[in-house]
């Protein structure tokens, strides 16, 4: 077993920490699921609206590689089909009757990696895989060189993926043998040195087990794939989350569809917080109850790499963290940073949260100033774990030099990867936005 440390980064102290209790959420009223999340897609309607669908039945397939299908989480009547413009698919909506009537799905089947590949693709599970770089759902069935399992979330307020998969151990040496049959290479699982509820990742056979110490982002799958196997040119890496190699493994021993999964709720706003066991795709207010929540921004996944949405809104088909923070609106601050502030969280040294390392802070959604040309004073590079000079990376991008950008580092980073640099930056860039601009003109050209 090898322990990387990582000395770059941020931990950022916000209270409301999901607490370490694992509960069942109330069935959601309605189950969604969005094309959004799949940019690059052509998706193909299955169903209508008025049908009857059951627990894994297809709603609607991929036309670029019809082997991809979605499946409906729950089992009931498909309410609304939402179209775009040219008929493009938005979102399919399911009532939910609170019974599961599976649809026959079958087991995996091993004879070969490509009839493998095929059946987790009919499964409805092949878009839990994210594919390096891009960091997008895999659009080859070429072999990667590896696969990483992500065992550890050091993103503030998240789920713990540990916490969430106990217990399971069965299925997750099933979804460990899945992987194998995937790649030539090794499947790396990554875990927290020192973590908690820890013991049925590291007794995972076929697989090699890497520690990683240290602030975020040494939870990410770019930190780990940086410090354990770096791609070379023209190689791929697959990863997934601890809770997604579960519910493959779900699948594998049982033939039938995961409709489950667990999701940390947690924030200052949040009205309650701990780890519910709830059903993929469950609408936010299942997890959040009736009372009013107020002003709140509701965020699907972390403070720093999540989406706002709203409580009638369902999570998405990565959703392992749903945090609730107050949304700060019509809030002004009395002079502003004129004043010593030892109230608020920040990376500067002239706010004196430093002097506080174990303090937890609460914070909303406001800006605190606005949008400037980008300065570099180096800010960005002592919160980046990679080993990328990110200002030029992003001047690069934004010149559309996307050769220049590659050389810099652009397929080694996804959003994620410099979230922090947008918390810590003084001129309000979206460096993660920035990034993705990148990546996907690299795609376009490529």
């Amino acid at each position: 077993m090898t322990t990387h440390t990582i000395k770059n980064g941020l931990d950022l102290p916000l209270a409301g920490k999901p607490e370490r209790k694992l509960v069942d959420a109330p069935e959601p009223a309605v189950v969604a699921l969005a094309t959004a999340e799949f940019p690059g897609i052509k998706p193909k309607v299955l169903v209508k609206e008025g049908d009857q669908v059951k627990t894994g039945q297809p709603l609607f397939l991929d036309k670029v590689d019809r082997d991809i299908v979605w499946c409906s989480p729950a089992t009931g009547t498909v309410q609304k089909l939402e179209f775009g413009e040219r008929r493009f698919l938005l979102k399919v909506v399911v009532t939910n009757s609170g019974k599961d009537e599976f649809a026959p799905v079958g087991k995996p089947d091993t004879k070969s990696r490509e009839a493998l590949i095929k059946s987790i693709k009919n499964a409805g599970l092949w878009p839990l895989f994210v594919q390096r770089p891009l960091g997008k759902m895999p659009r080859s069935a070429a072999a990667p060189a590896a696969i990483f399992v992500n065992g550890m979330d050091t993103a503030p307020l998240a789920c713990d993926p540990a916490f969430a998969t106990q217990g399971r151990k069965a299925e997750l040496q099933a979804g460990i043998d899945l992987l194998g049959r995937l790649t030539d290479g090794d499947v790396f699982v990554c875990l927290r040195a020192g973590g908690d509820f820890q013991s049925d990742l590291r007794d995972l056979k076929g697989c090699a087990i890497h520690e990683f110490a240290g602030p975020h982002p040494s939870g990410l799958v770019g930190t780990h794939i940086r410090n354990i196997q770096p791609m070379k040119a023209g190689e791929v890496c697959w990863s997934l989350r601890a809770q997604d190699v579960a519910l493959l493994g779900e699948w594998a021993l049982t033939g039938r569809y995961p409709a489950k999964t667990v999701v940390a709720v947690g924030g200052s706003a949040a009205p309650h917080r701990g780890h519910f066991r709830t059903r993929r795709h469950a609408q936010a207010a299942a997890l959040l109850g009736k009372a009013p929540l107020g002003d709140v921004r509701i965020i699907d996944g972390t403070v720093l790499g999540g989406s706002a949405i709203s409580a009638d809104d369902c999570l998405g088909t990565r959703a392992g963290t749903l945090t609730v923070i107050p949304e700060g609106t019509d809030q002004r601050d009395l002079f502003g940073w004129a004043l010593p502030q030892f109230g608020k969280l920040s990376a500067s040294r002239s706010v004196f949260s430093w002097l506080m390392p174990k303090k937890e802070y609460v914070v909303d959604a406001r800006l605190n100033g606005g949008h400037r040309p980008i300065v570099n004073i180096g800010s960005w590079d002592s919160v980046t774990a990679i080993d990328v000079h990110t200002s030029y990376l992003l001047r690069a991008i934004q010149a559309n030099d996307i050769e220049e950008a590659v050389k810099l580092g652009l397929l080694e980073v996804t959003e994620e990867d410099v979230a922090l640099c947008t918390f810590v930056d003084a001129c309000k860039i979206d460096v993660g936005k920035i990034v993705r601009q990148g990546l996907d003109l690299y795609e376009k050209e490529s």
